[in-house]
């Protein structure tokens, strides 16, 4: 098997969380999934030899799952300077600036308190993304983060008008669909 097709097929894997986790309400169990399946595409991007986004998504991972736990913006800043600073040691084509700018908005995003304002984050990194695995020639991908976006929206549109308390770190009432988170 060609290390394409062993990216592409990881990439898969990355998607089929994504996919799944776009459509959870829970801002905790949705960044939850979202740091694996971060970890999955960063796994991708390496197996294609693209170190700059295989790290920004490892940082993106450890961002996600942190930010399910705490909205803290010290911690936020710490992600968003450790983000810069890797990409800079690791920077190699412009067109990693296009993943650069998407790994700086979900940043943002996971450090928000409500979900509504996470998944409007996650929609312009999403585009960030599918723009740059456009122009690196990942397919997979490129489908996987337009079908984020699509899924984000519709989650988005879903969750937009629920009158629920949205699940913050800081709140003291359960997700009522996930007792004992």
């Amino acid at each position: 098997m060609s290390d394409f097709v062993l990216s592409q097929i990881v990439a898969a894997i990355a998607f089929a969380l994504g996919i799944a986790a776009f459509q959870i309400k829970s801002r905790r169990v949705l960044l939850v999934w979202i740091a694996t399946s971060a970890v999955a595409n960063a796994c991708h991007f390496f197996i294609l030899n693209l170190t700059a986004p295989g790290i920004l998504f490892l940082f993106m991972g450890g961002r996600s799952y942190v930010a399910a736990f705490t909205v803290n913006k010290k911690i936020m800043c710490l992600f968003l300077a450790v983000i810069v600073a890797t990409f800079c040691l690791s920077y190699e084509r412009p067109v990693e600036l296009i993943g650069l700018l998407g790994a700086l908005l979900a940043t943002c995003g996971t450090f928000q308190k409500g979900h509504l304002t996470v998944r409007i984050m996650f929609v312009l990194s999403n585009a960030s993304w599918m723009v740059h695995n456009i122009l690196v020639a990942t397919p997979v991908a490129a489908l996987m983060e337009a079908t984020f976006l699509t899924s984000n929206l519709v989650g988005f549109w879903r969750f937009r008008s629920s009158r629920e308390t949205p699940d913050t770190p800081h709140s003291h009432q359960p997700d009522k669909a996930e007792p004992g988170v």
